[in-house]
């Protein structure tokens, strides 16, 4: 008789960092605050749409993504709420997500919270752990599938006949 062998497949999430961001600002401005000071080219994307469990409603979050050659990271930021909805309802005091996509040295990650510690707009940013966020893997999926989207329609181009 055969014998089976079951896989979980599941995202590794000690490849991510999770940072979040509490300020007052508008995501136009704490990118360009964070393009200015570190040095990154927050690009805005279409906005991360979420159709949550609860509502019927969809829910769209503010997105910028920024690909660093150099480490070989991608940082995707993101709004934590919406006009109805929080993104990470666990994480309800941080407006901004900033997830490293990828190995993160932890000495370039405390230079750069401490960057961003020392504008006067933040006031606040923390590391957060994944086991503090009951959906990551939902959270995670949702972003790499909008990122492909994003690719894909980034290659349509459009031909006039």
């Amino acid at each position: 008789m055969a014998k089976r062998i079951h896989l979980e497949v599941r995202p590794e999430p000690a490849f991510f960092t999770i940072l979040g961001i509490s300020c007052h600002l508008r995501d136009y401005r704490l990118s360009y605050l964070i393009n200015h000071h570190l040095g990154f080219s927050f690009i805005k994307r279409d906005d991360l749409r979420i159709i949550p469990a609860s509502d019927k409603e969809q829910a769209e979050f503010s997105f910028y993504s920024f690909w660093n050659e150099e480490n070989l990271n991608t940082f995707y930021l993101i709004a934590n709420r919406s006009q109805s909805l929080i993104l990470v309802p666990e994480m309800k005091q941080f407006d901004f997500l900033l997830i490293v996509d990828g190995k993160y040295n932890k000495t370039e990650k405390d230079a750069m919270m401490k960057t961003l510690r020392s504008l006067p707009s933040i006031l606040t940013i923390f590391e957060i752990k994944f086991t503090e966020i009951k959906n990551h893997e939902s959270l995670l999926t949702d972003i790499e599938m909008h990122v492909m989207n994003i690719r894909k329609l980034s290659k349509i181009k459009y031909q006039p006949k």
